[in-house]
């Protein structure tokens, strides 16, 4: 399991590296199916008490089965590419459901949690050398093409990689006193940090400082406001010592309607209004899966907004199970963080909050929950926080039940 995990977004590697097994099926495919199986046919991983999370997850699952058989009568169109999109978006949860009933005990979620580590000083040295391709003083469109180690993603989705699981190794180097696992943390942190600068992912920047601001508000009030006030005070000052081309990319941001706004922005309009268009057509259920794209008239662009694609697609019945996934991974994960006294646990309570706090802001932006080389980590850090939660709950109880006995 931990080898699969640590693989998960190298793209590069797996993709154009490993040999493909055909329709669809790469390397990380058959690891997860692998793990499925073991984990269904050993009786001591039976699954635990059912969590809050199960019951959307499941419902969650099922309408993107149903979504995209009916994607398929609404466009009249048995393409292939539906049932690859399918596998692609169901995979990150199958590996949710193996890391809880796998990971069993807090040395299994330092295993799980060092294995997602693994990866980044490779993945930082793979963007490092095609950003050399691109390099320059001032921004260009080109620097937006460098996407490391995701071979079949863009630098939107490789910056909301880092956006969101940097606040995780901040929350661990915050709460772990241990010199050497700090160094390392700090380091992978930096590393992590240049990447995400040199995204010149703006939705990545704006999602990283909303997360980092939500974990500041629970971690110290006071502090995080008057941080934030500080931030918005001397944010001209701060500005100037980040490189030119990021400065210039970030004064984008706030380039009023009236004045020449980039084509990426200005087709977002258009894109939406037609996708509320097509929603109308089935308000409850949506188009179906793997749909808008196709009968989009704009390019043939998705709708850059993956809260708008869901509600196109699935319907309203599908964004409201999505709202609920994500408020349920809220209140477990601040529920770790205020109920627990391990180090570590509490980083991962606190870290997740901002992660998931990263996944709705980015998500505005367009689509950062469907492709599993991006979204994969999420899952695997919201069942060790439940896992997390459960050996909460044990510990709680050992000592009602040595009372008992007394």
């Amino acid at each position: 399991m931990l080898l699969f995990i640590a693989m998960i977004p190298l793209q590069n590697i797996y993709l154009g590296k490993l040999p493909s097994l055909g329709t669809g099926l790469n390397f990380i495919n058959i690891m997860i199916f692998m793990s499925l199986i073991v984990w269904k046919t050993r009786p001591e991983c039976a699954l635990p008490t059912d969590t809050k999370l199960h019951a959307p997850l499941y419902a969650y699952m099922a309408i993107f089965v149903c979504s995209t058989l009916y994607g398929i009568l609404y466009l009249g169109v048995l393409g292939h590419d539906h049932f690859l999109a399918l596998k692609d978006q169901l995979l990150p949860m199958f590996v949710f459901f193996v890391v809880l009933n796998s990971v069993r005990d807090r040395r299994g979620i330092v295993w799980t949690i060092t294995a997602m580590s693994l990866p980044l000083p490779y993945m930082f040295y793979v963007f490092r050398s095609q950003l050399s391709w691109f390099m320059s003083w001032h921004y260009t469109d080109e620097m937006r093409l460098v996407g490391g180690t995701f071979s079949k993603l863009g630098s939107n989705e490789i910056g909301a990689f880092y956006a969101a699981y940097t606040l995780v190794l901040a929350a661990l180097f915050y709460y772990i006193k241990t010199l050497r696992e700090r160094a390392v943390l700090a380091v992978l942190m930096g590393l992590n940090l240049y990447c995400l600068m040199y995204s010149q992912s703006r939705g990545s920047w704006i999602a990283f400082s909303g997360g980092l601001a939500v974990m500041g508000w629970c971690f110290n009030k006071k502090a995080a406001v008057a941080a934030g006030v500080a931030v918005m005070i001397f944010s001209s000052a701060l500005l100037t010592i980040f490189p030119v081309s990021v400065q210039e990319r970030f004064s984008t941001i706030f380039v009023e309607e009236g004045e020449e706004r980039d084509r990426s922005a200005a087709s977002r309009s258009t894109i939406w209004e037609i996708a509320f268009k097509k929603y109308k057509d089935s308000p409850v259920f949506g188009i179906g899966f793997h749909s808008f794209h196709h009968v989009n008239p704009y390019e043939g662009k998705d709708t850059h907004n993956y809260f708008v694609k869901v509600l196109t697609e699935q319907g309203a019945v599908g964004l409201l199970i999505l709202l609920v996934i994500f408020w349920r991974s809220l209140v477990a994960s601040r529920s770790l963080f205020y109920r627990t006294s391990d180090p570590l646990f509490k980083a991962l309570g606190l870290g997740m909050l901002g992660c998931i706090t990263t996944f709705l802001i980015g998500n505005m932006f367009g689509d950062r929950f469907s492709h599993y080389p991006l979204v994969t980590y999420f899952w695997v850090y919201l069942a060790l926080v439940l896992r997390a939660l459960f050996l909460c709950e044990a510990a709680e109880k050992l000592p009602e039940t040595n009372t008992a006995r007394v």
